[in-house]
């Protein structure tokens, strides 16, 4: 049984890394990959510098700051400089990335209530457990991670 769940999980993320390839239009008549938009909308969420960036995401900073360049030479996101502390850059969203952001917020509202009603008939004990049992695999997965950036 529990290799059938890891086989499971496998197909699903494998899934998932296929939706990450695949750009959409969020209203800007420009396709935007998953990395850009989620980008959009975690600056449009207040994660407005590349280190938030990075801890929200789990990656390195310099990869934050290659989508965040080509985020601001497509018009989507700005910068400024911090006025009380020089050394740190503030994004923002422009009148097209908060276009973007809104129709993404859209779609995850449909995608997210869709989901919400598979999944109603399930106790909030189930769920509990069920996040216990991806932090697992969270720690197992950032365990080998981390024996590959020492190799």
């Amino acid at each position: 049984m529990i290799f059938d769940f890891i086989s499971q999980l496998t197909r699903i993320s494998n899934k998932m890394n296929e939706l990450e390839k695949v750009p959409v239009d969020f209203g800007t008549d420009e396709l935007l990959y998953p990395s850009e938009i989620h980008t959009i909308q975690a600056v449009g969420n207040k994660h407005d510098t590349v280190t938030e960036l990075s801890i929200c995401f789990g990656i390195t900073k310099g990869a934050v700051s290659q989508v965040i360049s080509k985020l601001c030479k497509r018009g989507y996101v700005s910068r400024e400089r911090n006025e009380a502390y020089s050394k740190e850059i503030i994004l923002h969203l422009t009148e097209k990335g908060q276009k973007a952001y809104q129709n993404h917020e859209e779609l995850h509202k449909i995608m997210d209530s869709e989901l919400v009603n598979l999944m109603e008939g399930f106790p909030d004990q189930w769920f509990e457990y069920f996040c216990n049992v991806l932090t697992k695999i969270e720690q197992h997965v950032d365990k080998y991670l981390e024996l590959n950036k020492k190799t």
